[in-house]
Parts: C-alpha cells; structure tokens; sequence
C-alpha cells in the first residue's frame, strides 16, 4: 500500500506541474482579460473556443483517449499512436469541408472558422502526442510540456494583447500557440521511437476496429461534458446577448482553479485504478482515497463560497464584476463534477464506455432542457449556472450508482449528500445576503463531519514526510 501512495503521490505531483500551473497562470491573466477585452469580445472568443471543443471528439473520434489506454498496457507498441494519426489527418480533412460548406451557407465570418478550424487541428495533434507520451510515460517531457505551454500561452497574451492591441484576435492566437509549443515538444522527444515509420502501409484494422470500439461511444461522454459545461454559453448568448455571456463565461475563472485541480488529480488517478481494482485490498484503498478527496474537494469549494465576493472583486474590472452572482453555483457544479468524473472513470478501466455513453446521453439531453427553462425562467444567466449544477448532480448519481457496482467501491453517501447540502446553504447565504462570515459557517460545518478524515489525511501526511526525511538523512551519510 506504501508503493501505491508513493506512485499517487508522484503522479499526482507531475500532473500538477502539467495541468494545474497552467490553470493557475491562465487565473491570473483574468484582470488583464477583464482590462483590455470588452464583455462582448471575451463572449465571442469563448463561442469560439467552445466551438472548438464541441467538434474536436468527432474529428478525430477520440482516439487520444484510445491511444493512452492501449499504449498504457504495451508501451513498445507504436500502432495505436498511428492509427490516431490516420483518423485525424481524414477526419481534419473532412472538417476543412463542413467549414467551408457553413461559410458558404452561412455567411459567418471566416476569420472567425479559421480559428475554430486551427484550435481543433492543434488541440487534437497535441491530444493524441501527450496520450502516446504518458502511455510510455515519459512524465518529464509531459510536465515540460504543461508548463512550457502555459508560460508560450502567457507571453503570447501580454504580447498580442497588451502591446500589440489585438483583442479578441491576439487572445485566440495565444492558445493556438501553446498547442503548437506541445506538438513540436513531442515529436521532438519522440523522434527516436520512429512513430510515423511505415504509418501509410501499416493499416491495422483489427486494432483500429478495437480502438474505435472503445473511443467512439467515449465521444458521448465528451459531448456530454462539452453540452454541461458549454452549450449555456449559447443559450446565454442567444437568449441574453454575447455581452452577458461574456460576463456568464469569466464567472468559470474561479472555478477553474478547482477544475484544474481534479484534472490534476484525474490524470494520476487513472494509474491508481489500474493497479488496484482487481483485489479487496485495492478496493478498499480506492474507497478511502475517494473519501478524502471528496472532502478535500468540498472544503475548497466552500471557501471559496465563502470569499466570493472578495475574490470578485480582486479579478474583475467593470461590467465583469456582476460574474460574482454565478461563481458560487459553478463551484458546486465544479464539486458534482469532480465526484462523478472520479467514479465515471470505472467505466474506461472496465471498458464499459457504451454505459458512460447512455449517462452522458441522459445528461446532455436534461442540461439542453434546464438551460432553456432556466434562462427563461430567471431572465438572466443564472438560470444557466443553475441549469449546470443540476445537471452535473444527475450525472454524479449516475455515475455513483454505476461505479460502485462495476468496482465493488464503497461510499459514504450520507456525508457526501451533507456536504452538497452544505454547499447549497452557502450558495444562498451569499447570494441573498452577501454576509462571508454567515456563508463561512459552512467551512466549519464540513470540517467538523469530517475529523476522521482529515485524521487519516494527517496519519499519511506524517509517514510520507517521515520517509522522505529518512531518505535526506541517509544521503546525507
């Protein structure tokens, strides 16, 4: 059990290096977005970006995901990485098609389906690099990437944005850059493994036919998770305007910080499950690691709560500054999220994506439903950040309930529904009231119903630390 807290604690601190620190630096470009872009230029870029996101799963079927799954359990095997490729490089070429058919159509601005058109071709060629790359894990090269990227994506904003004056286009053309920092990375570091060696006589249909069995109905969960956590920005952007759904879409920032957390967590999650879901003992662990970041994860999110209006106010300049009022429903949303993702991942180790598919297909459909009542019911985009959290409660249900019957995972359901509770009260506390210290009970609240937890978390911090004071003193002689 020592080995497996090592290797969590060691994947879970590369994937922070990776995922996390990017997430933080974007956080802190918040004021400089809010300064130099106006509600409706931020509004436009996230259509775009979510565009991308929304297109992205079926251009290339989402065999990224494939290829980490299949190169994870024969890391000398290069074929999964080129059959990704070869479905990419048909479907990208089908996508030029679809835009230029819409532009045609449509009439939109076909600067606007350019960028849609770059960020997915660069999004996905960086996907399906970094999946081949921790399949064989080479972990550093993926943290050089992650921060790399990140820090290529900061320059480029305070380059295009702040000097040159580019607006929502220099914003754009910095994530296009961070994707493309990646892929170059990548195929730099990997030149040795001779990837696209005979890529074009190679066909593998038997492993393609297995690799599509698995990613395609992955591509619903995909489309679920985009539908929760974008399709509001459309029905905001037509029901309130693209000015409110800038607002709507910079109230995801605080939010974020936790987001990137889970992505952390997710990533190095996946390796935990692989080792530990065949036996009792591993079982067991499993049901205690899931206890504590569940609580770790509602404790951030209730301060946070907490401190919304302050945190607001730090972050955002003008107009933007009325995002407050979402921020506290996105964090539970962001909490209903993490737990479901947590027990959604049983699915992939026991290859039951066709289930995750009738989930996510459950999901979407009540997500374009409530948005649409919602917003209307409220006339203001809150309706849509209630919409979400819904949502991602259904979705979490779902995938509690089908997790542990796939794992034989146990779960403390009662102080998982107490701390949502929980959640909810501050979610009111500071929406009709503004009082932080009354909202900040709530903190005390889940600590409180957690203290063996958080005795646990203590007993393991103490051990880790122990061994690595040993490990010091002994190189030390």
């Amino acid at each position: 059990m020592k080995e497996k807290n090592k290797k969590l604690a060691k994947n879970t601190f590369l994937m922070f290096l990776v995922y996390f620190l990017p997430k933080v630096f974007s956080f802190f470009l918040v004021p400089l977005y809010t300064t130099y872009l106006s509600t409706t230029e931020y509004g436009i870029s996230d259509i775009i970006i979510s565009t991308a996101s929304f297109f992205a799963p079926f251009v290339a079927l989402e065999t990224p995901g494939a290829v980490f799954r299949f190169t994870i359990e024969n890391k000398g095997d290069k074929r999964p990485y080129q059959v990704a490729i070869r479905i990419f490089v048909f479907g990208i070429s089908v996508f030029i098609v679809l835009l230029i058919v819409t532009y045609l159509i449509k009439h939109i601005n076909p600067v606007y389906l350019l960028f849609v058109y770059f960020i997915v071709g660069t999004s996905l060629l960086s996907d399906i690099n970094l999946s081949y790359t921790r399949g064989i894990e080479k972990m550093k090269i993926v943290t050089l990437c992650g921060v790399g990227s990140s820090l290529i994506g900061i320059l480029s904003n305070i380059v295009t944005i702040v000097i040159l004056h580019w607006g929502l286009f220099g914003f754009l053309i910095s994530s296009i850059m961070g994707y493309t920092f990646n892929i170059l990375v990548l195929l730099f570091a990997n030149r040795k493994e001779g990837l696209l060696c005979n890529i074009l006589k190679n066909k593998e249909p038997k492993l393609r036919h297995e690799m599509l069995s698995f990613s395609v109905p992955s591509i619903f969960s995909g489309l679920s998770w985009w539908v929760i956590s974008s399709s509001d920005r459309y029905f905001v952007t037509l029901l309130c305007g693209a000015a409110a759904n800038g607002v709507y879409s910079i109230a995801y920032k605080i939010p974020t910080i936790l987001q990137a957390l889970d992505n952390v967590f997710g990533k190095a999650w996946i390796y935990t499950l692989y080792d530990s879901y065949k036996t009792d003992k591993g079982r067991e662990y499993l049901s205690k690691i899931i206890d504590m970041y569940n609580f770790l994860f509602c404790f951030g999110c209730s301060i946070l709560i907490s401190l919304d209006l302050i945190v607001s106010k730090i972050l955002y300049s003008k107009d933007f500054f009325l995002a407050w009022r979402y921020a506290p429903l996105l964090l539970i949303s962001v909490a209903f999220s993490s737990a479901s993702s947590l027990m959604g991942k049983f699915c992939s180790v026991y290859k039951k994506t066709k289930i995750s598919m009738r989930i996510s297909l459950l999901t979407a459909a009540t997500n374009i439903v409530l948005n649409w009542v919602f917003i209307i019911i409220f006339n203001d985009a809150i309706g849509a950040a209630v919409a979400t959290a819904v949502t991602f409660f259904v979705s979490w249900l779902c995938y509690t309930i089908v997790g542990t019957k796939l794992s034989n995972v146990k779960i403390n359901w009662t102080k998982q529904i107490i701390m949502y509770c929980v959640l909810i009260l501050q979610t009111v506390i500071i929406l009709y009231s503004r009082n932080a210290i009354l909202a900040g009970v709530g903190v005390i609240i889940i600590l409180l119903i957690n203290i063996n937890t958080i005795g646990l978390i203590k007993r393991k911090g103490k051990l880790f630390f122990e061994e690595k004071r040993k490990k010091i003193n002994q190189g030390n002689l």
